[in-house]
């Protein structure tokens, strides 16, 4: 054979037997379909938070009587809300120890995104004498998968104080006091 026929034939061969690899091999694939679900677990309570408070009171901001007003900001986190009862209502008051139920001037959503909402709130007629504590229940917001708020104590920074300073005379003296003339 020639030099030029054998290269030719050695090229035939192998496109032959590529071709054949190729087909061979396609027959042998399997193809396998994998359907991943995407889940969102969601494992956090709503939460709830206050994030300022303010007193009426310029000269003494973290002091306030009845006669002031108290406004303040709370925050709802939570994407999922199925349920939400944060309200005038729900809010309890306490002044030290003693649940009060004060005036509420405005109690109002003023933000809302996908995962929070901030109300606004505005409150009169706190009487008493303590530290200022805001009570929000446990379950007043509910997320999707059923889990609800604790209850939260947010402490704030105002003192109610409407007991009026007294005066009391502990010890008097006379003095004599004599002036030549």
């Amino acid at each position: 054979m020639h030099k030029k026929s054998k290269i030719f034939i050695f090229f035939f061969l192998l496109l032959i037997s590529t071709f054949f690899t190729q087909t061979t091999s396609a027959k042998y694939v399997k193809e396998e379909i994998f359907t991943v679900a995407r889940l969102d677990i969601d494992t956090c309570k709503p939460n709830i938070e206050l994030i300022d408070i303010i007193s009426s009171n310029t000269n003494y901001p973290t002091y306030a009587n009845k006669s002031h007003s108290i406004t303040g900001h709370l925050k709802i986190t939570e994407k999922n809300i199925i349920r939400n009862n944060l309200s005038s209502d729900t809010i309890q008051i306490r002044v030290a120890d003693t649940v009060i139920t004060p005036e509420f001037k405005r109690f109002s959503l003023v933000s809302e995104n996908a995962i929070e909402k901030i109300y606004q709130f505005s409150v009169t007629n706190l009487i008493g004498d303590g530290p200022l504590t805001l009570v929000i229940p446990e379950g007043t917001v509910e997320d999707k998968c059923g889990l609800i708020n604790d209850t939260n104590y947010l402490s704030t920074s105002i003192f109610i104080d409407n007991t009026p300073p007294t005066a009391t005379l502990v010890e008097t003296t006379t003095i004599e006091r004599q002036i030549k003339t």
